[in-house]
């Protein structure tokens, strides 16, 4: 939507300028030298976050951290991106992609295009699929607004494995490795077999469901409805355990770490649920504006926030760390790995998120402008960026960038 978005700077087909390190902010502190690149080995049974080693659903992981190996580890572009490949995608593209086992899944207005992470050519395409997928193994989990119904899919060829119409339209899905497919349509929430499609169990909550709920300490899912309201349910036999109460509708799914919720809601305020030594409840709150994108966790910090400035929040006390002004767009949240902080917003910004604070900010390793806005995304898989930029006065592409 070129109207929407402000001219940055021209950038050509085949080639992206990087700029190092400047802030233009006296007193911003430099940043550290970041870790050898590694990509660590995750063992699926004992990750807390249920990741397992890709970018593999909306937020990354269960948890919707949006950090595959943790903050301090994997590999990741820290002195400037160059262009791998770009792919045209609309001007309405709102979701960022899913990377896993070498193919990209970018779902949107186009429905879900799996492309190859190599070259950025299609492999498969199916209509009617707006939500990000998730991606478990060999198979792919879809919510399909047309049918309506939840499918399993080839994750190579995109054959259908099973299908289970719903009542209502469903929303993206979530799932935490060895449990059940999550997925809500309407006023209810289904926990399905990821093997089958048969559903283990269902609940009716007040108001509609929305996408991609995170899971909670390996045991619970905290499902945001448009009420306002985020409920604690089992992932075994969906019994509540919580309901909290918001003043107003969530604007991105939840993330969750080992300690509390957290949920940013259209007031402009970021809320963290489950704080305390209980487990849950109200714990602090922030105001940091909102964004579509969602929130990143990792390291004791929250970064929340994207119209106008990102905020890093210590998740046990709710002080703000420190702020960076990332322009007016909502169409963006962080990725996290190799001790850096990718956003977008203005541009595409790589911040040492752990350094400096205060008025200064933190640390900038680079920043790379396009024609306007970037985002959805960055995500972050295998060492290279995957985002969607405004390239040209009336063109958007999804980028890869390592």
């Amino acid at each position: 939507m070129p109207s929407r978005r402000r001219y940055l700077a021209a950038v050509g087909a085949s080639a992206l300028a990087t700029v190092a390190g400047c802030s233009g902010v006296t007193g911003r502190p430099a940043p550290s030298d970041p870790p050898a690149p590694e990509t660590p080995p995750l063992d699926e049974d004992r990750q807390i976050y249920g990741s397992d080693g890709n970018w593999s659903s909306f937020g990354c992981n269960a948890g919707n951290t949006r950090s595959v190996h943790g903050i301090h580890a994997g590999e990741a572009p820290v002195d400037g991106v160059s262009e791998d490949w770009r792919v045209e995608v609309s001007g309405l593209q709102n979701r960022a992609p899913v990377v896993a086992d070498g193919r990209v899944f970018l779902s949107g207005p186009e429905g879900l295009r799996v492309l190859d992470a190599a070259d950025g050519s299609v492999l498969w395409h199916v209509d009617e699929i707006r939500h990000a997928p998730v991606v478990r193994g060999q198979t792919v989990y879809v919510a399909d607004r047309s049918d309506p119904a939840v499918r399993a899919l080839a994750a190579d060829t995109g054959e259908p494995r099973w299908r289970v119409g719903t009542e209502a339209t469903p929303v993206g899905p979530s799932m935490y490795p060895g449990s059940p497919l999550i997925v809500g349509a309407g006023e209810r929430v289904h926990a399905l077999d990821p093997d089958s499609g048969e559903q283990v169990w269902s609940r009716r909550l007040f108001g509609r469901v929305l996408s991609h709920p995170p899971v909670w300490s390996g045991f619970a899912v905290a499902v945001a409805t448009d009420a306002g309201q985020v409920s604690l349910l089992s992932l075994d036999d969906g019994v509540g355990i919580h309901r909290t109460n918001l003043p107003a509708r969530p604007t991105c799914p939840p993330s969750a770490d080992t300690d509390a919720v957290y949920v940013t809601c259209l007031d402009g305020t970021t809320y963290a649920l489950g704080g305390d030594q209980n487990g849950w409840g109200g714990s602090w709150t922030v105001d940091t504006q909102w964004t579509q994108g969602g929130l990143a966790i990792d390291s004791g910090l929250v970064f929340a926030g994207s119209v106008g400035d990102l905020h890093a929040i210590d998740s046990e006390t709710g002080e703000v760390q420190w702020t960076h002004a990332v322009g007016e767009w909502d169409q963006t949240a962080p990725a996290l790995g190799r001790d850096t902080l990718f956003v977008g917003g203005d541009r595409l910004w790589a911040l040492d998120p752990t350094e400096g604070g205060g008025e200064a900010g933190p640390p900038v390793r680079f920043e790379q402008s396009f024609h306007g806005p970037v985002g959805p995304g960055p995500v972050l898989d295998g060492g290279t960026l995957y985002v969607v930029a405004e390239t040209g006065e009336s063109s958007t592409h999804l980028l890869a960038l390592s």
